[in-house]
C-alpha cells in the first residue's frame, strides 16, 4: 500500500522548523550574554536588516500579530483608525488583537484583489476634525496581499506619497514579504525603507 505525505501551504506554522534555524537555535543556546537586545544574536539581526534594507531598525517579537500590534501601537493614539483592507490579515486573522490592544478602529475597505489604492483609501477619509468619529491617522498594506497578489514599486510609491500628502503613515504587514521581493524586478525595493513606509512587519520565523 502506498502512502502520500501531505504538504499543507496554509501557513507556515503547518510545518516543523527548518534544520538550519533548529542548528542555529541549538548553537545560541550555550554560555551566558545579557538579554534584552544586548546579545549578539540581535545584534547580528540588527545589521543584516541594515545590509538588505538601509537605515532601518529591527525590534524582534514572538509572532506576526505581535508584530502587527506592536507596530500600529506605536503609530496611534486610542481615538484614531486604521484603513486596511477587508480581507488584510489584521482585520480577518488576528480575533480583534489589533483594536484590543492599540485602542484604535479598523476601517476596512472593500477590494477585488486584497489591494488598497489612494482613490479607496482617500473615500474613508471623512470625518476628519469631528470630535465624534475616529480620525484615520495610518494605512496598512500586506506585500505580498492575503489574495497573492503583489503592490508593485510603482504603486507602493504612489499609495505612500499619498498618504503621507494627507498626514496617514503607511504600515506594511510583511508576512509574505520575501514572496513579494521574489516576484518583482529590485526586489528589496518591495519593503519598507524604499516605500517609505513607517513600519513593516517581517515574519521571518521559518
Amino acid at each position: 500500500m502506498t502512502t502520500t505525505a501531505t504538504v499543507s501551504f496554509g501557513s507556515d506554522n503547518h510545518a516543523g522548523i527548518h534544520p538550519a534555524v533548529l542548528e542555529a537555535i541549538g548553537a545560541a543556546n550555550t554560555g551566558h550574554v545579557a538579554a534584552y537586545g544586548d546579545d549578539p544574536w540581535t545584534q547580528r539581526l540588527e545589521q543584516r536588516f541594515r545590509e538588505l534594507l538601509g537605515d532601518v531598525a529591527a525590534f524582534p517579537v514572538f509572532n506576526g500579530t505581535g508584530a502587527n500590534v506592536t507596530g500600529l501601537s506605536a503609530l496611534l493614539r486610542p481615538h484614531q483608525a486604521v484603513i486596511c483592507a477587508e480581507t488584510a490579515h489584521v482585520n480577518t486573522d488576528e480575533c480583534g488583537a489589533p483594536e484590543r490592544f492599540t485602542g484604535a478602529k479598523l476601517i476596512d475597505v472593500a477590494t477585488t484583489d486584497g489591494k488598497l489604492t489612494p482613490a479607496l483609501v482617500e473615500r474613508r477619509l471623512v470625518g476628519i476634525g469631528d470630535e465624534h468619529r475616529v480620525q484615520p491617522r495610518a494605512v496598512s498594506i500586506t506585500q505580498a496581499t492575503e489574495l497573492g497578489t503583489v503592490y508593485s514599486l510603482q504603486e507602493l510609491a504612489g499609495l505612500a506619497s499619498f498618504c503621507h500628502a494627507n498626514g496617514l503613515l503607511l504600515h506594511v504587514d510583511g508576512a509574505r514579504i520575501a514572496n513579494a521581493a521574489a516576484s518583482l524586478p529590485r526586489g528589496r525595493e518591495t519593503t519598507s525603507g524604499r516605500s517609505r513606509s513607517r513600519t513593516t512587519r517581517r515574519q521571518t520565523h521559518r
